[in-house]
């Protein structure tokens, strides 16, 4: 089987029921993710959200393609296990960052809230270690590579622990909250 860069099952079909395309709550928003992580990125989204807030046209989830940074080995996390938010404001592999540094604080404490039981974090985040307010571990370390707006499941993260973060966090298929 083909894995993404971050070690997940590839999902290689659009249209695989694997895929779950969902509307981010309140929102017109919608995106195309693992069913199994669905509810994750959905909640993520709404928090995203209250950040700045999300809009379509720059919004977007799966792609089967190679990565653009990474193993020629591997495929894109974006092959249902990453969505991106912001592309056309906070942007794409820029440096310095375009991120406000408060935006950069709230977005590592909302990440943080996303662990299993044993303390794994859920999420891993395009967003270069060295960006102003960046604070969490599941970065890039390259300037270069700094992607604020990317999301993904970080590796290690099984459909077990995701079930178990949902449930601990009373978090519904749509992404609200009990």
């Amino acid at each position: 089987m083909t894995k993404t860069i971050s070690g997940h099952e590839a999902i290689k079909f659009s249209l695989s029921p694997h895929l779950r395309k969902c509307t981010v709550p309140g929102r017109p928003i919608w995106i195309r993710v693992s069913r199994e992580y669905a509810p994750l990125f959905l909640r993520l989204m709404v928090l995203l959200d209250q950040v700045e807030k999300l809009q379509m046209r720059n919004t977007w989830s799966y792609n089967y393609r190679a990565p653009r940074m990474g193993s020629g080995s591997s495929v894109s996390d974006h092959a249902g296990y990453a969505i991106d938010c912001w592309s056309d404001g906070i942007g794409t592999h820029t440096w310095p960052s375009k991120m406000p540094a408060a935006d950069a604080k709230k977005i590592s404490a909302i990440l943080k809230d996303f662990k299993t039981r044993s303390g794994k974090l859920v999420f891993g985040w395009g967003a270069c270690k060295d960006a102003p307010g960046v604070d969490y571990p599941i970065t890039y370390s390259k300037h270069a590579s700094n992607d604020p707006m990317h999301f993904y499941i970080a590796p290690g993260i099984t459909p077990a622990d995701a079930a178990a973060v949902i449930k601990a966090l009373g978090i519904r298929k749509d992404g609200t909250i009990a």
